[in-house]
């Protein structure tokens, strides 16, 4: 299977998460392998932009689905491999969310860098989710804490 699939609960309301993940031009305070995200529009189905990792490497993007408050999906291009990211919330309480992030791998040439990308993106994901939590719960219970403050581990691997 070419999927990654990370999941962690959060102990904020859905609406706090996702207006972290709909603020691309800061997503490197929870996406710490990306240096520079930016969307050439709204955060809306169709709207393309780009992410420049922290190697260096540009990742062009598209938005291929959003749904407001509770998914959206992203197609990307890398080292001639399709990659394609989900982003689900799943409110549990008022107060926690169980966030779920996948990666699919695909395109003519993944076979030769499948095992190295599922072993990265692995490692990627749960660092952002476990910094994307602890900035979730932050905000959740108070305004102003710096998000630099080092994470605490909050994640369930899948």
């Amino acid at each position: 299977m070419n999927d990654v699939t990370v999941k962690i609960i959060v102990k904020s309301p859905p609406a706090v998460i996702w207006n972290i993940w709909s603020d691309f031009p800061h997503a490197p305070l929870w996406d710490t392998d990306v240096r520079h995200c930016e969307l050439d529009g709204p955060f809306q189905a169709g709207t393309l932009g780009k992410c420049v990792l922290k190697n260096g490497l540009r990742m062009p993007l598209r938005l291929e689905a959003v749904e407001f408050q509770e998914s959206y999906r992203n197609s990307a291009r890398l080292l001639w491999m399709d990659l394609e990211f989900d982003h689900r919330l799943r409110r549990l309480s008022p107060s926690e969310t169980q966030v779920i992030h996948t990666a699919r791998i695909a395109g003519p040439l993944s076979f030769l860098y499948r095992r190295l990308i599922r072993k990265a993106l692995t490692a990627a994901m749960t660092t952002a989710l476990d910094n994307l939590a602890t900035l979730a719960e932050r905000r959740a219970n108070t305004s102003g804490t710096p998000a630099s403050e080092k994470p605490e581990s909050h994640l369930h691997l899948v």
